[in-house]
This record gives C-alpha cells, structure tokens and sequence, in this order.
C-alpha cells in the first residue's frame, strides 16, 4: 500500500483517529457543572434536603466524566491536567460515597472527619496550585478559588461555623462559573479556529 493509499484510509469517515482530542474543555465541564450545583445547596441558595439531588451529578459527570478526562490526558502524556482530572474524580466518588452512605454511618466526631477529609483536599489543592503558577491566569485563579473553598469548608466543620461553610459554597459557585467559561473558550476558539472568548 503507498503512502496516499495509506493517507486515504486514514481521512475516510469512520477511519479510527490517529491523534486524541483535547480533554481539557470535557474535564472543565465536568467539574464546573458538578461544583454549581453542589454549591447552590453549600450556599444555602438552595435548602440543604435537597443535596441527596446532588449525588447523582457527582457521580455521572464529577466522578466518571473527570475520569475519562483524566486518563486522556494520561493517554497524551499530560501528566498535569492528568492528575488534575482523575484525583478529583476520587473526590467526587468519595463525597458522594460520604454524603450517602458513610457518613451518616459516623456517630462521633462527625464534623472532625469531615472537617479532615476536606481538609485533606485543601492540601492537595495547594500543592497543585503551586503546579498550576506554571500554566496560565485561568487555571491559576480556578485552583486559588478552589483552595480557598476547601478551606473554608474545612474550618466551617472544624468550628461548627455554618458561615463558613455558606462563604465556600458562594466561592465554589465563583470557581465553578470560571471554569465553565475555560471550557467554553476551549472548545468555542477551537470550533471557530479564532480567539472568540480569550483565555488569560
């Protein structure tokens, strides 16, 4: 077979694609969408019954779709947005995991382990904040925002301080609409193959 041969079957559709998509704006999407929801109840914007509703986005788009983001990235050796996408999976299996089925399991120092299991989340944040200085004003303000959140959230269940824990939710809400807007530049810019929404 020649090489135009070869070219040919390659560009038929239904060829299978010899190079994977960006991930990057699916990972943003995922997380963004999760987060607002989530952060309508966190805020007290919505009444707190309402976050068993949650659960089901967590697990769909916060947990699986991260995931799958994730390991795209592994796949084109990113390691960064990697590691971003697939952890914070596990923090979306492991909330929802928390919220449904263990934590009401927890008749004890409830709110020291839930204040250390976010907190625990602070740190990774941070750390990967550090990494993202590297990257570029959007991704850096998304991971402060989030830290701050984790934070937040943290000491709100360390103290028993339900202000707090509606300050995280009102910051998460920020984070959120900021990466939503990454996601949307992403894939818009690359659509139109022009800067449409500029990414700082």
């Amino acid at each position: 077979m020649t090489n135009t041969s070869i070219d040919a079957v390659e560009t038929m559709p239904g060829a299978a694609p010899t190079t994977w998509g960006d991930p990057f704006p699916l990972g943003l999407a995922s997380f963004g969408i999760s987060a607002l929801v989530l952060a309508t109840v966190m805020s007290g914007i919505v009444d707190a019954a309402a976050l068993p509703a949650v659960l089901p986005l967590a697990l769909a788009l916060g947990f699986a779709t991260e995931l799958v983001a994730g390991l795209v990235h592994f796949r084109r050796g990113e390691t960064f947005p990697a590691l971003v996408f697939t952890a914070y999976a596990g923090f979306w299996l492991s909330y929802a995991l928390l919220v449904q089925f263990y934590g009401p399991m927890v008749t004890s120092d409830g709110a020291a382990i839930t204040g250390m299991f976010l907190l625990a989340w602070a740190l990774f944040t941070t750390y990967m904040l550090l990494a993202a200085l590297r990257t570029n004003t959007t991704t850096i303000v998304i991971f402060v925002l989030l830290a701050g959140v984790f934070y937040l959230a943290a000491f709100g269940s360390f103290l028993g301080s339900a202000a707090l824990g509606r300050t995280a939710g009102y910051v998460l809400i920020l984070d959120a609409l900021v990466a939503l807007y990454a996601s949307a530049a992403i894939i818009v810019n690359t659509t139109w193959d022009r800067t449409v929404l500029p990414v700082p």
